[in-house]
């Protein structure tokens, strides 16, 4: 008797997994350090922080040139499954400068997610390759006029980047896989590995995931109806064998 309600306890317990409503999600963190420069300090300041910065300024502004990530959270948001959701915003901080430039910069980001009350963090690398291109040449390092467009302050440098490490991460949770991608950066919306920035302003890309979930293997409905019928044969013929 105790295997029959065992067996059948399990075939309830599978269809209510099956039929679970969708969990909820919150982004509860997202954080972004840059690892490593180079060159490093003292050439790049801020190693170690989200904001990095470089070279003599050559700017009525008195700025250096720089990179920054700001992430998204907190405080939490809810996420949607299958739909873009902003994990943070990378600048480049994009003024005329003298001296040593950046070259090549590595940036850390940690995403921290609540899903049903389980927190789960998944860990990015991104690889950042930085050209610091002449101001006065003509035509500019993107082949275009100087004075014009994405050149109109001077000529554009270039930021080009690629996801490294942990492009993607998978939980199991409550009987069900959940699947965290992150995209990529966006610029002018649409995905990037690479865009030109204006002098004389704050370029920004915005970094983006999604998440999508698929229950494990479980039982049809007509497999589990089947299974309790069969239970209830058994029983019958049980109690007809001990009449």
């Amino acid at each position: 008797m105790n295997k029959k309600l065992l067996i059948a306890s399990a075939a309830v317990a599978l269809f209510a997994a099956g039929s679970a409503q969708a969990a909820v999600i919150q982004l509860t963190g997202v954080s972004g350090l840059w690892t490593t420069t180079n060159p490093s300090g003292p050439a790049v300041s801020g190693g170690g922080t989200n904001e990095i910065r470089w070279g003599t300024p050559a700017n009525q502004q008195n700025q250096q040139s720089g990179y920054r990530f700001d992430g998204s959270a907190p405080p939490a948001v809810n996420v949607n499954e299958n739909i873009d959701f902003n994990l943070g915003t990378f600048t480049h901080f994009n003024y005329p400068i003298t001296g040593t430039s950046l070259s090549n910069a590595s940036l850390t980001v940690e995403t921290t997610l609540l899903i049903d009350g389980i927190s789960e963090t998944v860990s990015s690398i991104f690889e950042f390759e930085h050209w610091e291109t002449p101001n006065g040449s003509n035509p500019c390092a993107n082949g275009q006029a100087n004075g014009s467009g994405i050149n109109v302050n001077g000529c554009a440098d270039r930021v080009t980047f690629a996801l490294n490490v942990g492009a993607s991460d998978s939980f199991l949770i409550d009987g069900v896989n959940y699947f965290v991608d992150i995209s990529g950066f966006f610029f002018d919306g649409a995905l990037a590995s690479e865009f030109w920035t204006k002098e004389y302003y704050d370029n920004s890309a915005t970094l983006k995931g999604i998440i999508t979930s698929r229950p494990v293997s479980v039982p049809e409905p007509s497999t589990l109806v089947l299974l309790g019928l069969g239970l209830a044969g058994l029983a019958a013929r049980r109690r007809s064998g001990s009449a």
